[in-house]
């Protein structure tokens, strides 16, 4: 399956973001009314404004984490879940990566457009992030499998 999806939701991440770098402006656009705007933003550090202007070493760090992830889930057998959610942290890795080492910054566009306090404040974000954020929670919510000895 990895050898799919990753390929796959990494093109599409790509594309996604040359898509808003094409339509989009740092005007936010409504998309699903008040729950969903589009708005280019040029993130040139991590989510919630982490490590602002150090897009180059996130750079690395993110191929490497996406290029280990690659080789682990070649090299190793793993249940379906851990699969799945491994395979969407690899895309999130080397999505954002490729944008930090090839723009020196990552194109986010998807804006929670909510005024619900804790939502209303969340940064820009993208499909990289997306992956990243669904393949941790599955990590952290499959079943976990019993040893066998």
């Amino acid at each position: 399956m990895p050898t799919i999806l990753v390929p796959l939701l990494l093109a599409f991440d790509q594309i996604f973001k040359l898509w808003a770098l094409e339509n989009l402006s740092p005007v936010p656009r409504p998309f699903l009314g008040d729950l969903l705007y589009l708005t280019l933003v040029k993130n040139t550090g991590a989510g919630f404004g982490l490590f602002e202007g150090r897009a180059f070493l996130l750079g690395w760090l993110s191929l490497g984490v996406g290029t280990l992830l690659l080789y682990l889930l070649a090299r190793r057998r793993y249940v379906f879940w851990q699969t799945l959610a491994l395979s969407l942290i690899t895309v999130g890795a080397l999505g954002n990566g490729i944008d930090r080492l090839g723009r020196g910054w990552v194109v986010d566009y998807l804006d929670l457009g909510t005024s619900i306090p804790l939502i209303a404040t969340f940064p820009v974000f993208n499909l990289a992030d997306v992956c990243v954020t669904v393949g941790a929670a599955l990590l952290l919510l499959a079943p976990r499998q019993k040893r066998r000895f």
